[in-house]
């Protein structure tokens, strides 16, 4: 499915043609901009056209102006199409798990660590702004769901980006797990239970929405089915991680370990 930004390019090539500006220079005069600006606002590479700029595209066009904004605003959002309908379901969730073999939680993530976790993607140095700050603005929700995180121990062992990273990840991760919300276990080493994927589970009142990710394809589902599996492998996974304050002690130590790195 193609991205917000790429839907948004298309949209506008095929409104500036369908208007009969057949290059970028002709539509470039009618706007009184120069023609970089509308090659690049047609170009899903680069950052959505600021909303100024789609509003003179629609009058000039007549392309509907509240779909170009709309589609601007997701792209700006730095939220990925395939997890809008998880994040949406986690913004208004109660409680929230969260199954992670390999990273740190989202949820749990401090900014540096969030953005070495993603620069392993090549992102432009805008976008990647975007999908950081989009990642920490989801924390907000821990001001009022309760989290319950399971973590690999591996995934603190993992060095993601630095020693020095790993090492303000580590308090901060602590630092969330000591919330009254909030609470974080880790599995031990030796045990390979939901080594299979990454699963995150949104639950409010008697709706629940999985997000189940994996190395080939992102799922999200609501499936009442798929919900009862994937809270029957949470259990097992948080019946097989050490007790909370156990986990804590682990998560200091590893920091601890870390910083003598630095």
């Amino acid at each position: 499915m193609p991205t917000p930004r790429e839907q948004l390019a298309g949209l506008l090539k095929q409104s500036r043609l369908d208007a009969g500006f057949e290059s970028h220079g002709s539509l470039a005069k009618r706007l009184n901009v120069s023609r970089p600006v509308v090659s690049k606002a047609e170009n899903p590479a680069q950052p959505a056209p600021s909303d100024a700029l789609l509003a003179t595209w629609a009058g000039a066009t007549g392309v509907g102006l509240d779909t170009l904004t709309d589609l601007a605003q997701r792209c700006k959002s730095g939220t990925p199409e395939w997890f809008m309908p998880y994040r949406q379901a986690e913004a208004a969730a109660t409680t929230i798990r969260s199954w992670a073999p390999m990273v740190v939680p989202g949820l749990a993530q401090c900014e540096s660590y969030a953005r070495a976790v993603l620069s392993a993607e090549p992102y432009s140095p805008d976008r990647l702004a975007e999908l950081v700050a989009a990642r920490i603005e989801r924390q907000l929700v821990l001001s009022r769901a309760h989290l319950v995180a399971v973590l690999d121990s591996g995934v603190l062992r993992r060095s993601i980006g630095s020693a020095a990273i790993m090492a303000e990840q580590c308090d901060y991760l602590a630092g969330v797990a000591e919330r009254p919300n909030v609470s974080v276990h880790v599995v031990p080493e030796g045990t390979n239970t939901g080594a299979w994927a990454a699963l995150d589970i949104a639950t409010r009142g008697t709706t629940a929405t999985v997000c189940l990710t994996t190395a080939l394809e992102d799922v999200t589902t609501s499936a009442p089915d798929q919900v009862d599996s994937a809270m029957q492998a949470f259990d097992r996974i948080l019946g097989a991680a050490l007790p909370r304050a156990d986990s804590l002690d682990f998560i200091r130590t590893q920091e601890d370990q870390w910083k003598t790195q630095i």
